[in-house]
């Protein structure tokens, strides 16, 4: 399982997603923010391994 660092687009804080495919290569995905509350884009910004 690959770790992914994600920023939101409307809050601007990072966390971290764990899933099994390369996010990378999408660079922008709509996913839902645990801190919003709400499904929002997210930028992502490294892969931690």
């Amino acid at each position: 399982m690959t770790s992914w660092i994600l920023r939101c687009t409307e809050c601007g804080r990072e966390w971290k997603l764990d899933v099994s495919f390369n996010l990378h290569e999408m660079g922008k995905i709509y996913h839902y923010c645990p801190y919003c509350k709400k499904n929002t884009f997210h930028v992502v910004v490294k892969r931690i391994d």
